[in-house]
This record gives C-alpha cells, structure tokens and sequence, in this order.
C-alpha cells in the first residue's frame, strides 16, 4: 500500500512532499504480469512455490479472497510496478526483502526500476534464506534482530535524503 499511496501523492503533486517509503517484503507486481524485460529475472514466484511461512497456495489463496478477478491483479494500484505515470519523482524507498520468499524477485526488480531507470534514491538489505515474515514470527532471531537494527539505520538514511 505504501508505494501506491506514494505514487498516488507523486502524481497528484500534493504536499508536503514524502519523505520516504519503507516496504517490508513487498508484493510489487504480480508474477504472471511482470514486465517482459524483467521476466527472467522473477525466478522465486516459481522456485520457491513451497516457501515457509508465505508460499503460493497462500498467496494465491488471499488474492482469491482479495482480487477475485485475475485480471485485477494487472491493476496497478495492486501491481505499482506496473504504474502508468512512471516512477520518477518519487522519495528515498528502503526495501527488506526475505529470501526465502515467492515474492522476492518483484522487490527486487522494482527496486533495480527505481534506482536505475526513475533516478530515486534506494536502500536494500536482502535477508538470505528467511522467508516472508520471519521478524514477526521469530523476534528474536539474530536475523531478525538485525532486520531490526537496518529498519533504524534506513530511517536515518531517509531522514538524511531529506536534508
């Protein structure tokens, strides 16, 4: 939600301007519409159809309930990666992305989007091997004790963008 709601308020020029955008574990894009560009690179929608915690059947089960009709999930306020106005313009993002997670590989394409092509400033640390959730579910791992930790060093990096 929070990266339509930033392109929402990119788009409608209102402000003050966003700070920044934190996504955790995101879902930027459903699998069967990612761009035909970036295709090869969503390899965890397929390879990690089994992942713990959140797998497919899950997700597809939720977006049953939520998008009923598949062809919503073309829809950008689902898919932001898909957004028609472009990215440009838009504030710092910081991304934590499990993986370990079906979901993955759209974060990370979205980020590589908004870095290399739409010139916005990004930060991304990758949790190797924890799937999606696991802070919440397991706090007091180390891994998520530094999923944590880079939360309160990126709002200092996204505060710092600002200044």
């Amino acid at each position: 939600m929070s990266s339509v709601v930033s392109l929402m308020w990119k788009d409608a020029n209102e402000s003050p301007r966003l700070t920044g955008v934190h996504l955790i574990a995101p879902i930027l894009c459903y699998a069967d519409f990612i761009p035909q560009k970036y295709a090869a690179d969503d390899r965890s929608w397929n390879d990690l159809h089994d992942a713990d915690i959140l797998n497919r059947p899950s997700i597809d089960f939720c977006l049953s309930c939520y998008i009923p009709n598949y062809a919503d999930r073309k829809n950008p306020l689902f898919s932001p990666m898909l957004w028609k106005g472009g990215h440009m313009g838009l504030p710092p993002h910081y991304f934590q992305v499990s993986g370990w997670d079906p979901a993955r590989d759209s974060a990370l394409i979205y980020e590589r989007i908004l870095r290399e092509e739409s010139d916005v400033p990004t930060k991304l640390h990758v949790y190797t091997g924890q799937p999606h959730g696991f802070a919440s579910v397991f706090p007091r791992m180390k891994a998520s004790e530094k999923f944590y930790a880079d939360a309160v060093e990126a709002y200092r990096w996204i505060l710092a963008q600002s200044q």
